[in-house]
């Protein structure tokens, strides 16, 4: 009849339960961690039975996956949001800086980091913990990149610019386990900038 909703189809259904157990795996590692990771905990977490959560991840790693999936994803889509913030005459570095910062200082990251360490002891999920890291990380460092080069950097030295700066973010954030980092970092995104400026000079100016 005209006016009612549009009932969904199973194969919506599907991935819309599939999303929500991905979430809630997500939450419940980002509180808990990976070691007290449980699957019961996943499915009352998600509001689901226990049945209905094996029936679309019949195992605990396929779980932990899809909160890999899950949290950078939506890493992704913060960065990617920062991405299209940038006007013509704006600072793409500190734009840049900022992100990386936020993203190993973030949950999203370390619940990222708590499954890549299990995937390393444990081989059945290596590949795939690569695959989706590789997926989602490299394609956001691949715009970063692009940006670069549209604000006037060579395409090798953005791409080595971006490396350089993922890797001493990242190191800023495995520091922040033993002292809190987040007084330090205006003045390390200030001096990093200064730094790939100095080494990495724009070959031409964008124009506002």
């Amino acid at each position: 009849m005209a006016g009612q909703p549009r009932r969904r189809t199973q194969v919506e259904r599907s991935v819309e339960m599939r999303a929500r157990l991905a979430k809630a795996a997500y939450e419940v590692m980002a509180e808990r961690g990976h070691s007290a990771f449980r699957t019961a905990a996943v499915a009352a977490w998600a509001g689901v039975s226990e049945g209905a959560q094996l029936h679309h991840f019949a195992t605990k790693e396929q779980l932990a996956l899809a909160a890999l999936d899950y949290a950078l994803r939506e890493a992704s889509i913060i960065s990617e949001a920062k991405l299209q913030a940038i006007r013509p005459s704006e600072d793409p570095l500190l734009y840049m800086l900022t992100d990386l910062a936020e993203f190993f200082q973030g949950p999203h990251y370390w619940v990222a980091l708590d499954i890549a360490m299990d995937g390393v002891k444990n081989p059945g999920i290596t590949a795939e913990v690569r695959d989706v890291t590789g997926r989602y990380r490299g394609h956001i460092y691949a715009k970063w990149a692009e940006m670069l080069v549209a604000h006037g950097w060579t395409p090798a030295d953005a791409a080595e610019i971006v490396r350089m700066a993922a890797a001493t973010m990242a190191g800023m954030g495995m520091r922040s386990m033993w002292e809190s980092v987040e007084v330090h970092m205006p003045s390390v995104i200030g001096r990093l900038r200064e730094m790939i400026l100095h080494t990495w000079p724009q070959r031409t100016k964008r124009k506002s």
